[in-house]
């Protein structure tokens, strides 16, 4: 009876608010894509001799797809709200967990896994006849950049991100972020903000964008055991693989983006940033720039250019006087189609050289090279050597987590002054249809490293190709 009661008034209160709420406009604007590709990769430079090489990945071919689903809710309102979504399968792998839910779930026989993954989800508020904008949820986050995304940051975050046009030359931008927050009875201190402020000034086609970045968190957010920052996949970005961290460690960044139209069809683009991270004692502690520039001389079917960066290295003494590469909150720097390639499901091992620091690099590219309407390419070609003194790996000076946990698990993670390797790129794009292209993507890698600083120069050529159906709906 008590039940009975409890609906009937629920009813009574729905139906209330149907008639007394004004019917409002609603509409959903779905988006997405869907890849279907093969790969045939080595997925690895280790070779077969070499020191933990039983944690390689070396699976030689594979298919696997992509799936990604976006929502838009009233687009074009002042209040709107956006779900992205992706389902990533290998096909014929079961990597869930008992219940089969899991990333890469359901390509076994059957297809029963649960695999679907939150990617980003966010309000978003533009009043009409403002120039006021703001998101808040999961969002994607990252600093002004010009070449390959942000070294520093290009994720999704739980943030808020607020920004205003003050004139049609001059915006800014704040965030405020939340990259880790692991609540544990037994580890504490696994908290991590972030805040940002960034201004830009946009004069016709030249851009110029100075930054700041802060944040600080809690000594267990990664490190030894290893945190939660190295368990979510960001690389050592910000635990130098010295010492543990300890006390209330913070860091902070700032840097320069820039674009410029020069004449003769000429584009010059620079990516300038420095980082100090203070990890409670001087052997946790690191601090660095990295460098990057890249001049494009445009031609009617193609675009010619020369990039390269610098990025600070360690000395013979940062085991104690702190490390020498720049710190960041994530590596999901993007420059190259294999080594640096930010969608982990079409490279075998993730990001096979880690990220932009410790190492100097040259490169050429040919870049929207279409001679015909319906085909395109583009090229790179990459030589890299480390700025990370040689003692450093000669003498033992990292822990045992970070060498069981990335710097050797490829070669080309972690460079010395002795060590260097070449990287060739392809990337072809045949269109099939309008909304349907046929992606064709080559990768190779050779590294050269010095046997007196490693103990071994057993390497092996790293390969990869791709074979991807891209369709966008």
């Amino acid at each position: 009876m008590r039940e009975t009661y409890y609906a009937l008034t629920m009813a009574f209160i729905l139906a209330f608010l149907s008639f007394s709420i004004p019917c409002a406009a609603f509409e959903v604007r779905p988006s997405g894509t869907l890849q279907v590709f093969t790969q045939w990769s080595t997925g690895s430079t280790l070779g077969f001799e070499s020191p933990y090489s039983e944690q390689e990945v070396n699976n030689n071919f594979r298919g696997a797809q992509y799936f990604q689903l976006q929502f838009d809710v009233n687009p074009d309102d002042a209040v709107s709200a956006t779900g992205l979504f992706e389902v990533d399968t290998y096909w014929g792998v079961d990597d869930g967990d008992e219940y089969g839910y899991g990333e890469f779930t359901g390509g076994q026989i059957g297809s029963q896994g649960v695999n679907v993954q939150t990617s980003q989800l966010f309000v978003h508020v533009q009043p009409e006849d403002s120039e006021f904008r703001g998101r808040a949820g999961l969002i994607s986050v990252h600093m002004p950049n010009q070449i390959g995304g942000s070294i520093i940051l290009d994720d999704t975050v739980a943030a808020i991100a607020l920004a205003y046009k003050f004139t049609d030359v001059f915006s800014g931008s704040i965030v405020w972020g939340r990259p880790y927050d692991r609540p544990n009875e037994t580890v504490s201190n696994r908290t991590m903000d972030i805040y940002s402020l960034a201004v830009k000034c946009a004069a016709g086609s030249q851009i110029s964008t100075p930054y700041v970045l802060y944040s600080n968190f809690g000594k267990n957010v990664s490190g030894d055991p290893l945190g939660s920052a190295w368990i979510d996949g960001s690389n050592i970005g910000i635990w130098n693989g010295f010492s543990d961290f300890s006390g209330d460690p913070w860091a902070f960044w700032t840097g320069f983006s820039g674009k410029y139209h020069l004449p003769c069809d000429f584009v010059f683009k620079s990516d300038l940033m420095w980082g100090t991270l203070y990890g409670g004692n001087d052997p946790a502690s690191r601090e660095g720039a990295v460098l990057l520039g890249e001049l494009d001389w445009r031609f009617r079917h193609y675009t010619l250019g020369i990039l390269g960066w610098w990025g600070s290295g360690d000395n013979a003494n940062s085991y104690e006087n702190g490390a020498g590469r720049m710190p960041f909150v994530s590596n999901q720097w993007g420059l190259t189609d294999f080594g640096y390639y930010r969608t982990a499901i079409t490279t075998e091992s993730t990001l096979i050289l880690q990220d932009a620091t410790g190492r100097w690099t040259l490169g050429l590219l040919v870049d929207d090279l279409s001679l015909i309407n319906f085909f395109t390419s583009s090229i790179k070609l990459l030589y890299m050597r480390g700025t990370n003194s040689p003692s450093i790996v000669k003498n033992n000076r990292f822990s045992t987590e970070l060498l069981q946990g990335g710097y050797r698990n490829n070669w080309g993670t972690y460079l010395t002054t002795k060590d260097w390797l070449i990287e060739l790129d392809t990337e072809s794009t045949l269109k099939l249809d309008e909304r349907l292209n046929l992606i064709i993507r080559l990768g190779y890698i050779h590294i050269e490293v010095d046997p007196e600083v490693w103990g071994t120069s057993d390497t092996r050529d790293a390969y990869r190709a791709i074979f991807l159906l891209d369709y966008e709906f």
